[in-house]
């Protein structure tokens, strides 16, 4: 069965599997030997699996909990939690409670027999015996991607994290530096997915609310019923050379990611207020990112993609560089 799998092979198994149901995925390994598989669907689906691949691991009600108010809070539609272990009954009764699949190994086999996945467990597990094999409702998930405003184009999807620390999820990285709302407007806040030993940079920042954008040769409007949000970072590198860019951003709005924005003809002088800051061990750059989101929104949080450098993030009343 599934004790045959390297622990590490484990999530990008299961990683593997949800792209053959058409998720695109993403696999975030924690310090303490626990993973993340966060899934995309092109419906707009967001999907977290919460992975413990160690064979003696047993999980408890209170994690199941934890991770079910992560993802409530996150707006993940479709939670999985799935280990090479096993679960307690309390376990399983909170699970139902909060909508989360459970995925043992009889039950994960159980549905790689019905997917007809047999090859793909061979391919991580380099055994031939198929009969090892022996079913979960597949698991589900995904992320959505952010929406293209004309003339600016979006090219990022987005997927939310935590990190499991402990064996449990509580000690995800919590939102740093929230701010705005009442009548300063919408409150914003910043979701860094890597742990605080992890970082390699501190990344100050502000965000405004902007209904166009004025450069030397355009103004860009967005669309409809649209708004720019604009963000501005100082990013200070820590012991070694970081490189940030906008594609390593996106913001969450009411449940939906949206990406990071191109503008088109944009002059030399806003492109480069635009790109990517790359800073020498205790050297600091500026850089904007904005987004394209709905108006009238009451909050949004700016999250860190998985491939990022791994920011702190820090609040501060900073000077923007557009107008």
């Amino acid at each position: 069965m599934f004790d045959e799998m390297a622990a590490s092979e484990f999530p990008h198994f299961l990683a593997a599997f949800w792209e053959e149901k058409g998720w695109s995925t993403s696999v975030t390994e924690n310090d303490d030997g626990t993973y993340l598989v966060g899934g995309d669907k092109d419906n707009g689906k967001r999907g977290l699996i919460g992975v413990r691949p160690d064979t003696d691991t047993e999980i408890g009600a209170s994690e199941v909990e934890d991770f079910a108010a992560f993802c409530d809070k996150k707006g993940v539609d479709v939670r999985v939690m799935a280990t090479r272990g096993r679960f307690t009954t309390g376990a399983r009764s909170a699970a139902d409670a909060g909508n989360v699949h459970l995925l043992d190994p009889n039950e994960l086999a159980s549905s790689v027999r019905e997917e007809g996945a047999e090859g793909l467990v061979e391919q991580y597990t380099g055994s031939d015996d198929g009969s090892l094999l022996d079913n979960v409702p597949s698991p589900p998930g995904g992320v959505p991607s952010g929406i293209p405003v004309v003339p600016i184009v979006v090219a990022v999807v987005v997927i939310l994290a935590a990190v499991f620390a402990g064996g449990t999820v509580l000690s995800f990285v919590p939102f740093v530096g929230g701010g705005g709302g009442g009548d300063a407007g919408p409150s914003f806040t910043a979701f860094s997915m890597a742990a605080g030993e992890n970082t390699t940079a501190t990344a100050e920042w502000d965000a405004r609310v902007q209904d166009e954008i004025q450069t030397a040769n355009n103004t860009y409007q967005p669309n409809d019923g649209e708004t720019f949000v604009v963000v501005q970072l100082n990013v200070t590198a820590g012991d070694s050379q970081v490189v940030v860019r906008n594609p390593n951003f996106a913001l969450s709005v009411n449940g939906t990611n949206y990406g990071h924005q191109r503008f088109e003809n944009a002059s030399q002088q806003f492109r480069q207020k635009l790109s990517a800051v790359t800073a020498a061990p205790g050297e600091s750059g500026r850089m904007l990112v904005v987004f394209s989101v709905p108006e009238d929104f009451d909050g949004a949080t700016l999250v860190e993609r998985p491939d990022g450098p791994g920011l702190r993030f820090e609040r501060a009343d900073l000077t923007f560089d557009v107008e």
